[in-house]
């Protein structure tokens, strides 16, 4: 895997940039404290943003246990290219514990890639105060 660094800002910008339907919340100070904290994949025009869990938490009404990642966001320059898939693959190794990830529900492109990507729809969740519904995926590394 291949971490974002410093002078790669504008590029990780620019790919959030070009998804603004999807990804208005995406702000350019916590880009920069995720590239220094080496929670940014920047490789072959694809991003992903994620943290490995430090203690339990809740995405939606699905329970994350300590040392699961959560992947924040993921998103390409240039979609349908393949080039996420391969990298999210790449991403699924590299990661020690099941992958948890948030999509807005009526992001049907998204929801369709998840599924092709053999991840589990296993829960709800929603944002602005219960007005956007989202769904909650999970890969699963370990039998839960």
């Amino acid at each position: 895997m291949m971490f974002a660094r410093k002078k790669d800002f504008e590029k990780v910008y620019n790919v959030f940039k070009q998804h603004r339907k999807w990804f208005p919340h995406v702000r350019t100070d916590h880009l920069k404290i995720q590239i220094e904290r080496k929670q940014i994949i920047l490789e072959d025009g694809v991003v992903i943003v994620f943290h490995h869990a430090k203690r339990k938490q809740k995405i939606g009404d699905v329970q994350i246990e300590r040392g699961d990642t959560v992947l924040h966001q993921i998103a390409s320059d240039s979609p349908g290219s393949g080039n996420a898939q391969s990298i999210l693959n790449s991403f699924f190794e590299y990661c020690p514990g099941n992958v948890f990830l948030s999509v807005r529900a009526d992001n049907l492109t998204a929801n369709k890639f998840y599924v092709k990507m053999n991840m589990n729809l296993i829960g709800k969740t929603n944002w602005s105060k219960g007005t956007i519904p989202g769904n909650v995926y999970v890969k699963r590394k370990r039998s839960n």
